[in-house]
């Protein structure tokens, strides 16, 4: 019967992986530690044992919130300390701060965009110098 919940199990995760995009296979790997709590989770519950099953639920929720947290934290912590020239300006160009988020970028560079695009009487060296330091700044959030 164990064999047979494991195979499942694979075979369901093969499936998923192959179902979804790229950027949110990314997004479900980087957190992998709560889908090895769950998988455990799953054995105790074939096992019979079910406060070893909710525990391990438990812990693997709890894992799928607080890992990206934990990971981005340390990353931060990683950085070399001398901030890039080029990310300043990059920054200063959208008009963020040093701890802006991916969706603070966007916005930031949607606002902005919305009035120096070209069709809007916008110049196209404008709306280039937008673009690149929004590129600039969500490949240094990734």
């Amino acid at each position: 019967m164990l064999s047979i919940i494991l195979a499942l199990s694979a075979l369901f995760a093969l499936l998923f992986m192959a179902r979804v995009g790229g950027a949110r296979r990314r997004q479900v790997m980087e957190r992998w530690p709560a889908l090895a709590l769950a998988g455990a989770a799953l054995l105790a519950f074939a096992r019979g044992g079910w406060l070893p099953g909710v525990l391990l639920t438990l812990a693997a929720g709890a894992a799928w919130e607080l890992w990206p947290r934990f990971t981005a934290a340390r990353a931060r912590t990683a950085k070399n300390s001398t901030p890039d020239p080029a990310d300043a300006e990059a920054r200063a160009i959208l008009g963020l701060g040093e701890d802006a988020t991916a969706s603070e970028i966007r916005a930031a560079y949607r606002m902005r965009m919305a009035q120096a695009h070209p069709d809007r009487g916008g110049s196209h060296s404008e709306a280039a110098r937008l673009t690149a330091a929004r590129d600039r700044l969500l490949k240094k959030t990734r």
